[in-house]
């Protein structure tokens, strides 16, 4: 106990004995930190909050069935906020922002071809926008802007053109699977007319065998042409993507960098780090 006594009060020696040296570390450093973080240009944040759809709501039996209407649940799980992700950070997506609001020119990249400076300025794009998973279920867009209306205008956009990028998914396989179905009751009508025609030479049962099949064959096309139906109305009552609980704004403030905490940090840590300079160029006398 007192061997630490004894080499706590040399410590305490040596650092005020080295105290003018101590303040030049801290000031110097302080002032390099506030010179630095005044130059760095200001970055503005904003953030969207929405929460997924449940992607059932677009089966096409939820409109024409109500027994099982109230079966779906109107919001999604995890692994819908992930799809939501998953497009969202798709580069066709990132393209459209860049093309959008002239993101190249925002960037100042120069010196390349169109093509080479879009995708530059996805590279960078990507570092400025951020999607965060909330423990409420929620997803957290996020982008950093030195300009705080882009910073509002490219979250709300980007949250728009993921709506738009699912709903033409949904539509582009009820029109694919309408085509299908025109197609089949396209051939189905071509048999029935063959049909038809054939029961004019048949004798007297095989026109009875004939007029059967005409009739099963027209029950099916009346049930191909009810579906088909149900496709277009299907296809034009898309149900939402996701809900925006809260759409993004512009902020009232630069929130990057935090210069008083930069400002702060950097005074402590060379506080620290003096003292070890300090200790360590008296060493032998601490021995």
């Amino acid at each position: 106990m007192q061997t630490q006594s004894f080499n706590l009060i040399q410590v305490t020696a040596a650092l005020r004995k080295r105290w003018t040296t101590l303040v030049f570390i801290v000031v110097a450093s302080t002032v390099v930190s506030a010179i630095t973080v005044f130059m760095v240009p200001p970055y503005f944040k904003s953030t969207a909050t929405v929460v997924s759809a449940n992607p059932m709501l677009a089966d096409k039996a939820r409109l024409f069935n109500p027994n099982i209407q109230a079966l779906y649940s109107y919001f999604g799980s995890g692994d819908d906020l992930d799809r939501i992700v998953g497009v969202g950070k798709m580069e066709a997506t990132y393209l459209s922002l860049i093309d959008a609001f002239s993101l190249i020119d925002y960037y100042q990249l120069t010196g390349d071809s169109v093509s080479v400076l879009r995708k530059k300025a996805v590279l960078r794009l990507r570092k400025d926008l951020r999607f965060i998973k909330t423990e409420n279920g929620q997803l957290q867009i996020v982008a950093w802007t030195k300009d705080k209306q882009l910073s509002a205008n490219l979250v709300n956009r980007l949250v728009a053109l993921i709506e738009t990028t699912e709903a033409n998914i949904w539509q582009q396989n009820y029109s694919a699977d309408n085509d299908k179905i025109r197609t089949t009751i396209t051939s189905m009508e071509q048999q029935y007319q063959q049909l038809s025609d054939s029961v004019a030479t048949a004798g007297n049962a095989k026109e009875v065998l004939l007029i059967s099949q005409m009739q099963t064959l027209l029950e099916q096309i009346k049930q191909y042409r009810k579906t088909a139906d149900e496709f277009v109305l299907a296809a034009q009552a898309i149900p939402a993507a996701l809900y925006v609980l809260e759409p993004a704004s512009p902020a009232s403030f630069a929130e990057r960098p935090d210069k008083m905490a930069i400002i702060l940090a950097t005074a402590i840590a060379s506080f620290i780090f003096g003292c070890l300079l300090v200790l360590v160029n008296d060493r032998n006398n601490l021995a």
